[in-house]
């Protein structure tokens, strides 16, 4: 028997509605990229070399996935130099440690949403579009692209927002890439852009986990609807055991204030803002416990959606 406790978020009960806007199929994994092997013939030789010789006077263009396979010496950047150690190496010259070898190419795109129902927006209003991907333990980068067009430059940042100057029909882009610079095979999505549309009632459309299972604090993700932009969140985790060990100022440091209803029972409170992703501090609550997270919307004008509620159980599990 073992004698090991383990703490895994074993059981997460979400009551939430669980919708997906403009979502785009997943890119397929790709295998390792030998560096070097610029036209992924499996080799490094000659014809690499010359290919990299005509990407530097402006006789080739090089897709996204072979320029860090073309970056021999791994110094950022493309040179005559890579191609001088790529002939060094056919030759039989030593070359020094670290150049040439395996890139990690492999990149799942997991999600590509935008925060209008149905994929679809009014010309004049801020569209937000949010992209998931798993590039492995470095984590991604993102670029994102309008009709062919980069309208946000690689970086960090997973979303983007965009105001579509007239209807019509648009592709959406994003490129996902891993710390390697190796890129998703491009999903992309027809966004329907109208001149106007009616005022919809605001509402709370989706509430979501992400990246949940086995992390020690899993991370919610709201997304309203209708009434108009921008949109702020409100959180009330309910049913804190009276006795808790954590001090309201503790959970002020979390950015949560403990506060107490009419029968002096706490509940921790974090007030509108911006934020629509909330990290759960699974742990502070304790173990064996069910707990009520009570989520409402709030649009530019003040107008306030119905409540939901998410069931959050934990569980000790003895193994």
């Amino acid at each position: 028997m073992k004698k090991m406790i383990k703490r895994l978020l074993s059981a997460l009960l979400i009551t939430a509605l669980m919708i997906s806007l403009l979502t785009f199929s997943a890119g397929a994994a790709l295998p390792p990229a030998l560096v070097g092997d610029v036209n992924y013939d499996d080799s490094v030789d000659i014809l690499d070399v010359t290919l990299i010789q005509r990407y530097l006077i402006g006789n080739t263009v090089f897709y996204d996935n072979q320029k860090p396979v073309a970056d021999f010496d791994r110094d950022g950047e493309i040179s005559v130099i890579d191609a001088t150690w790529i002939q060094r190496k056919e030759v039989g010259m030593t070359i020094p440690e670290g150049y040439g070898g395996i890139l990690n190419q492999d990149i799942f795109v997991t999600s590509f949403y935008a925060d209008h129902e149905s994929g679809k927006a009014a010309a004049g209003i801020p569209v937000t579009f949010t992209a998931r991907a798993n590039c492995g333990e470095e984590g991604c980068t993102y670029a994102f692209y309008i009709d062919g067009k980069m309208v946000q430059e690689r970086s960090q940042d997973n979303t983007l927002t965009y105001t579509f100057p007239e209807s019509g029909d648009y592709y959406v882009e994003v490129k996902a890439f891993n710390k390697d610079g190796f890129c998703n095979p491009d999903p992309y999505g027809k966004f329907h852009v109208v001149d106007s549309y009616p005022y919809d009632e605001l509402g709370l459309l989706s509430v979501n986990w992400i990246d949940y299972a086995y992390r020690p604090d899993p991370i919610l993700e709201v997304r309203a609807t209708g009434g108009t932009a921008p949109y702020t969140y409100s959180y009330t985790i309910l049913d804190l055991d009276s006795g808790e060990s954590y001090s309201k100022e503790y959970y002020e440091k979390l950015g949560w204030q403990m506060l107490y209803d009419k029968d002096e029972k706490p509940y921790l409170y974090r007030d509108f803002s911006e934020n629509s992703s909330l990290t759960i501090p699974v742990f502070e609550l304790g173990f064996n416990y069910t707990r009520r997270l009570v989520v409402q919307a709030k649009d530019a004008d003040g107008n306030l959606t119905e409540t939901k509620i998410v069931i959050i159980e934990d569980q000790l599990i003895m193994g």
